[in-house]
């Protein structure tokens, strides 16, 4: 089992530690504290993330990598959550927290290293144009409050008054964040949420629930739903709006981290023939990812990969091998997330770095890869004999003191025998 994310639940003895236990229940390594004592408790020993009850100093929040308040907006803060605070919420905003950090911080860097290889680029505008977002369910007088109050800031709004115009409107164009109506059937909200964590494209867009209940009782199954909050109809609109926008505006720095990740994808640090990053600049990069591993206290993986071809597919360097090999590698990018480093070695070798991921994570991803690779087949030199790659893979992490070179080589230490690959289907 890889490292779990350490938090502070910074509070009051009673409500802290009861937080705290809630938390470690959903996989973080949580220890409560009381504001008097985070300095020393910090000094001590240092955390990924930290969940507070009170204001702290700039200082103070500024040693961990994410800050979640549950007491208003402060300096260093990177993320506010109203309270009554559900814990799911709590751990889905620390996660979305961090990975967002890392992205940002990956983007910054992978523009830079593209800088000393040669190959400026300038740094991506923010999406132009105003927040948009949708209003999904029945007219309701909340929405038009919400609505004026989103036009006064300059955002615009659009409404679907059913779930079917809904999912048009999302699969038309990028919204910022989508608002359900829970009335008059919660469950259909819910289905929203879940339908949407399930698409890549749709997986960040926020979703926020407008409850006209004091207490949402369907708060647990809403969270586990994918929803990012529940909104009291009853707040001022002014308040409504600005905790929707706060979503938003993350949303649109996840999408600008990514359209620079992209815009890094030249074809001078490219392969010619699959579009994984060639192993130069895979190295270059890769060295800047494990000097921010360790300056940041950041998990890094690396996947080694080694495919084999069997004797289906012809002559190993023929026609149809070095077709099945491109197409794997092809798809190889799109089996991981834009931060993440797809580096093609040679022909049949190729490696992921994965920046803030631990090994336990790392495995799930290449197994993911591996029943991808299994599932796929390739024409071989008989048309009537389709053949499938062999996929081997072995996972690493960074340890203090490793470089990139020893980071790749120890990924691919356990694959460098070859076995037979016998995958014809």
């Amino acid at each position: 089992m890889g490292r779990a994310v350490t938090l502070l639940v910074c509070g009051d003895a009673g409500p802290a530690g009861e937080l705290a236990g809630e938390l470690c229940a959903l996989g973080f390594a949580a220890r409560p504290v009381s504001p008097s004592g985070i300095v020393s408790s910090l000094a001590s020993e240092p955390a990924d993330a930290i969940v507070t009850m009170a204001a702290l100093d700039p200082s103070v929040a500024g040693t961990a990598r994410a800050v979640v308040s549950l007491a208003g907006a402060f300096d260093g803060a990177h993320a506010v959550i109203v309270p009554p605070a559900h814990p799911i919420q709590i751990a889905a905003r620390i996660r979305a927290t961090l990975r967002l950090g890392v992205l940002e911080e990956t983007a910054s860097q992978r523009l830079a290293d593209l800088g000393d290889a040669g190959h400026l680029l300038h740094k991506g505008e923010q999406k132009s144009g105003p927040i948009c977002v949708l209003y999904a369910g029945p007219p309701d007088p909340a929405y038009l409050r919400l609505e004026h109050a989103l036009q006064r800031t300059g955002a615009e709004t659009v409404a679907a008054f059913s779930t079917f115009n809904a999912f048009d409107y999302l699969h038309e164009k990028a919204f910022d964040a989508v608002v359900l109506n829970t009335r008059p059937k919660p469950d259909i909200a819910h289905t929203v949420c879940s339908a949407m964590r399930r698409n890549t494209r749709l997986y960040h867009t926020p979703t926020v629930l407008l409850s006209h209940d004091e207490v949402y009782r369907a708060a647990d199954e809403a969270f586990a739903r994918g929803a990012s909050d529940i909104l009291p109809a009853s707040l001022e609109a002014d308040e409504l709006a600005e905790r929707i926008l706060a979503l938003a505006q993350e949303r649109r720095r996840r999408r600008l981290s990514k359209g620079l990740l992209e815009s890094c994808r030249v074809s001078a640090v490219l392969d010619s023939e699959t579009d994984l990053f060639s192993d130069s600049f895979g190295l270059r990069h890769l060295s800047s990812l494990v000097q921010l591993t360790h300056a940041r206290n950041l998990p890094l993986s690396v996947i080694g990969l080694k495919v084999s071809v069997p004797g289906a597919a012809g002559p190993a360097d023929g026609r149809h091998a070095s077709g099945a090999l491109n197409q794997f590698a092809s798809m190889l990018r799109h089996c991981v997330r834009a931060e993440d480093l797809a580096v093609r070695v040679s022909a049949d070798t190729f490696y992921l770095a994965l920046p803030g991921t631990t090994a336990h994570d790392a495995q799930v991803v290449a197994a993911r890869v591996a029943a991808i690779a299994e599932c796929t087949a390739y024409e071989g030199a008989d048309p009537q004999m389709p053949f499938r790659i062999v996929l081997r893979h072995d996972v690493t992490d960074a340890a203090a003191g490793d470089r990139a070179q020893t980071l790749v080589a120890r990924a691919f230490a356990n694959l460098r025998q070859e076995q037979p690959a016998v995958a014809v289907i």
